[in-house]
Parts: C-alpha cells; sequence; structure tokens
C-alpha cells in the first residue's frame, strides 16, 4: 500500500501514523506478522486452548454468552490483554444492537429492523454512537455492523431482523446513518457485512455454502450501491462472508462450477477485483467466522486457512485449534502460497487500522462504565421502541384492548433460545406480569372449546429471532398454539411477535398482528401502550410483512 493509500479514505493517516505503521511493520519478524493477521476467541464451544496472546495476533473477540460476562468482567479482560500484548489490539465484538452484544448487562438498543421502523435516519445515527459509547467504554474498538444484508428472501433464518430491510433503498437510508454514528468520535471501527451479500438464500452459511443467485446488473443497482455507499461514507472494514456470487464468475468468463461457487472468504475476484478494483474499498477485509461450514466444506484445513488471505482477505477470524491454524498460516507463507507482498500489504492494513483508531498512541484511563447502562442510553431504546412498534393489521377492529372487554387473557408464548442477536426467550413472563399490573386476568393453560370459552382474548407473543445453525424460523406446532388448534374463529385473538416479522406467512388469516422485532422490555413495554390506546402505533414494517400473499392482508 503507498502513503496516499493509508493518508486517504478510509484510514485518513497523518505523516506520524503512516511512520508508525511503517516501522512498525517492518520491525515484525515473519511469525510476529502471521500473528497479526489473526482475531483469535475462546469461546464456550471451543475446545480448550493455549494463551490467546501466544501467537501475538492482531485483535481477540468477547462473546457475551456466560453470565460472567458482565461489562466490568469485559472491561478488565479486555485491559488485561492489551496490557500483555506487545502491539495493541484490535478487540471486536458483535455489538449489532448495542451493548447488550458485549455483556450480559450491556443495553439492547435495538434491533436493526426496528431502528428502520422508526421512519427516522437520526435515530440510526443516534443508535449507532450508542453502540459506540457502549462499546468503548468496555474497550471494545471494532464493531461487527451494521449488516448491510437485504431481506429479499423472507425465509432467511441468520439475517432476518438483523437487516434494516427487504430494498436497498431502506437499507442504504438506515444502514449508512448507523455505520457513520459507530465512527464518529474516532474509537470505533464499524465492520459492514456480509459480502458479498445475504438474503438471498433460505438456508444459513455455518450450515452450507450459500449462495447469492442474483444476475450482476441486479447486484450492482441493490448490493453494489449499498456497499458503494459505504464505502464513501468511510467504512473502515468488510466482513467477506462465506457466500458465493456465481454471476461474477459468468461474467468473468469462468464457466466451471466449483469456481464460480468459491465463497467470498476464499474469493480473490471477489474480494480483488470486485470489491477493490471495481467498488474501490481500501480499507481492511477480514473474513466471517472461519469455523462455519460455508468455509470448511470448502477443502482441508490446512490449505482453506492460508487461502483465506492469498485470496485478497486481511484478518482471519477466529481458529479452531489456535496452533494448528498458525502453522498452518505460515506454512502457507513459507510455500508461497501467501506471497511477501500479500503479507506486508495485510498487515499494514491491520496496523493503519489500529492507528486509524488511535491505538499506537499513548493510552488514557479505562472508560467510565457508567456509560454502559446510563440513562441516557435506556432513554434511546425507550425512544427506539416508542418509535418503532409496528400494527400489521388489525381487520376485526379488536384494539384497543380493556380490561372491561377483555379482562380474561389466555397467553401463549414461545421463545428463541441460543440467539447471539436477541434476548433469549420472552418466555412471557415480562408480559404476563405487565398485563396483570392494568388489572387483565391472565391465564397461561387452557383447552380450547367449540363454544361457550371462559376466555376473553388469546394474545400470543413469540421471539422467533436469527440465531446460529436453525433450519428456519418457523413456528411449531405447539408455538402456533397447539396441534390443529386456530384460536381466531372462537376468540378474539392478537398475535405479537418480538422477533422475526413474517409470521403471516404462516399464519395468512390471523386478524390482528404487531411486529415489534426485538424481546427487549423496552419494546414489550411499548407494545403494551400501543395495545391498550395509551399511545398510537408509529412504526412502519421496514420490509413486507405480508409476504406478497394477498391472502394476509384480509
Amino acid at each position: 500500500m503507498t502513503e496516499d493509500q493509508l493518508k486517504g479514505n478510509p484510514f485518513y493517516l497523518s505523516e506520524d501514523a503512516v511512520s508508525w505503521v511503517t516501522k512498525t511493520r517492518e520491525a515484525l519478524s515473519l511469525e510476529a506478522k502471521v500473528g497479526q493477521l489473526f482475531v483469535v476467541v475462546q469461546t464456550p464451544f471451543m475446545p480448550e486452548q493455549e494463551d490467546l496472546l501466544s501467537i501475538e495476533p492482531g485483535g481477540v473477540h468477547l462473546f457475551a454468552f456466560s453470565p460472567e460476562a458482565t461489562k466490568a468482567n469485559q472491561q478488565a479482560q479486555i485491559a488485561d490483554m492489551q496490557r500483555r500484548s506487545k502491539l495493541p489490539l484490535l478487540v471486536t465484538g458483535d455489538l449489532e444492537s448495542g451493548g447488550f452484544g458485549g455483556a450480559i448487562d450491556g443495553t439492547n438498543l435495538a434491533m436493526n429492523m426496528q431502528v428502520a421502523a422508526t421512519g427516522k435516519p437520526e435515530l440510526a445515527r443516534a443508535f449507532g454512537e450508542g453502540i459506540a459509547t457502549e462499546g468503548a467504554a468496555m474497550g471494545f474498538n471494532w464493531v461487527f455492523g451494521p449488516v448491510l444484508d437485504i431481506n429479499y428472501n423472507h425465509q432467511n433464518p441468520i439475517v432476518n431482523t438483523r437487516a434494516f430491510g427487504d430494498t436497498p433503498e431502506v437499507v442504504e437510508s438506515y444502514a449508512i446513518p448507523a455505520l457513520e454514528g459507530v465512527q464518529k468520535s474516532g474509537r470505533m471501527a464499524a465492520c459492514v457485512k456480509h459480502w458479498p451479500g445475504d438474503g438471498m438464500d433460505d438456508r444459513d452459511q455455518h450450515k452450507v455454502l450459500t449462495v447469492n443467485s442474483m444476475e450482476m446488473k441486479h447486484w450492482r443497482e441493490t448490493y453494489g450501491r449499498v456497499y458503494r455507499s459505504a464505502f464513501e461514507a468511510g467504512a473502515k472494514t468488510v466482513m467477506s462472508a462465506h457466500i458465493a456470487l456465481p454471476a461474477y464468475y459468468k461474467e468473468l468468463g469462468i464457466d466451471d462450477v466449483r469456481r464460480q461457487h468459491t465463497p467470498g472468504s476464499l474469493s480473490s475476484e471477489l474480494n480483488v477485483k470486485l470489491l477493490r478494483e471495481e467498488l474501490g474499498f481500501n480499507g481492511l477485509i477480514i473474513s466471517d467466522a472461519t469455523a462455519m461450514v460455508g468455509m470448511t466444506s470448502w477443502g482441508p484445513r490446512h490449505e482453506i486457512v492460508p487461502q483465506c488471505i492469498a485470496a485478497g482477505v486481511d484478518m482471519f477470524l477466529f481458529t479452531t485449534d489456535l496452533r494448528f491454524d498458525y502453522e498452518a498460516m505460515l506454512q502457507g507463507v513459507r510455500d508461497g502460497v501467501i506471497t511477501k507482498q500479500r503479507l506486508d500489504e495485510a498487515v499494514t492494513r491491520v496496523l493503519a487500522l489500529k492507528a486509524s483508531l488511535g491505538l499506537h498512541l499513548p493510552q488514557q484511563a479505562e472508560q467510565d462504565l457508567t456509560q454502559v447502562g446510563s440513562p441516557e442510553q435506556l432513554a434511546l431504546a425507550e425512544e427506539l421502541a416508542r418509535d418503532s412498534v409496528t400494527l400489521v393489521k388489525d381487520t376485526q377492529g379488536l384494539l384497543p384492548l380493556s380490561v372491561e372487554k377483555h379482562r380474561r387473557v389466555l397467553l401463549i408464548s414461545s421463545g428463541s433460545e441460543g440467539s447471539l442477536f436477541a434476548e433469549n426467550g420472552s418466555g412471557g413472563t415480562l408480559f404476563a406480569q405487565m398485563l396483570a399490573e392494568e388489572g387483565f386476568e391472565v391465564i397461561r393453560d387452557y383447552r380450547l372449546k367449540p363454544a361457550g370459552n371462559d376466555i376473553d382474548l388469546v394474545i400470543f407473543v413469540a421471539q422467533k429471532a436469527p440465531g446460529f445453525m436453525q433450519n428456519s424460523l418457523r413456528l411449531s406446532p405447539e408455538e402456533a398454539g397447539g396441534i390443529f388448534t386456530w384460536y381466531p374463529t372462537t376468540v378474539p385473538t392478537v398475535f405479537i411477535s418480538l422477533g422475526n416479522p413474517y409470521t403471516l406467512y404462516e399464519m395468512p388469516t390471523m386478524p390482528a398482528m404487531i411486529n415489534g422485532y426485538n424481546a427487549s422490555a423496552a419494546v414489550q413495554r411499548a407494545i403494551l401502550r400501543c395495545l391498550l390506546g395509551k399511545q398510537p402505533f408509529r412504526g412502519v414494517s421496514p420490509v413486507d410483512a405480508f409476504c406478497g400473499l394477498a391472502l394476509a392482508r384480509l
């Protein structure tokens, strides 16, 4: 990379910063350069590993899976690793929805689709700033977001509410302000994903290589348009995913079917020719998690590890075996799979990203953790909830509810356990408590009769949230109220989705449907206020919640 490239978009380095990058790179041994290619992680589902810092990695990732992942513990762990690392670490987190993605006591601000449902791009900017505030307070400096995927396939199980919408116009209108909000302070890098574009396939790249099946003209008008806008807005990094784009290979005259289905994370055509040369991206490319079957099914691990970097990716996300992956990468350099020029280019971008965040400068004291879950953050979450709750349909004129008309309420609930992207399973407990506080008698178990039921209302509360390794977000018979059971023709019924906005695809004749996009307490409170007529439904669906079904609108 030239000095001009380092001084331009997206790094904008000063002369001193460029000098630090150059001198630091030149002082590194081959082994240390290879270490800089890795973002490592210790997770509950990986085998025990040696000290993550033993390979001198470029970065580390922290999850918020366990009860120990509090904001205080995360801050202390990050600070300890920064002190022990020879070079400053990039610290990544899945902060798509706020500090909640980095610590169990962080704020769940909103899901991306929820942000778009507000109809207010200025709230998307505030949302991004809120993510950066909480992340930086804990010591994170790199957010894996915002998501630029477009929900063309409503049965995709991994994008769903993580996307801002189902058109490039909606995604662009909200993802770009969110990106600018994340990077506004200069302390946090954004990472747009999932290159070359998820949302077309109905499968999950965690389980299988997935495919973006668009023809290139359409791709350039949609995904390409949104990515170009993100780059113009200064996105520092891109996540190259295990997603194929066969049409681009066909355009290049490559007819081999296997090559056409090369995952983005292993494709020089997609990372170099399309992403860098055509779209002009000059920042850092990181792979998606490298334990996903979308990548590992492509070949032996010792081959795909160096192939990833050789294909234009600058950082390798996660290891399945720390020492094995490191040695495979090192051997790839020694064998010429990764050339010296490619290695130095990747390491230069890693160091440039660090310098662009000021990590090469003397660091100040740890940030004030009171910013995590502060009154300002909680107020933002309430505002996002208030403005996003969406009344999709009420064809029987059921709303507003009242204790006088609907005192005895059967509450049926289901959750989405194990989702990284939303609060795990509403269970209905909080909503039942809130209903009771309003004077409703809440019943949790009831056998429907053909007539003469002594309940006044049925409320479904479901959180089907995107998560790893799921087949779909469809409701099971039990989650839909029971086998061969259909409440709306017998008892007034309303369905509240705290996740998947496409429930009408399998319940098209449900007469009342509300989308909240998120199971947070703030959203549940806002939904109840709307149900009771205490505030209007302000949200506007950023997707076709009717899934193209005319019947669903009746």
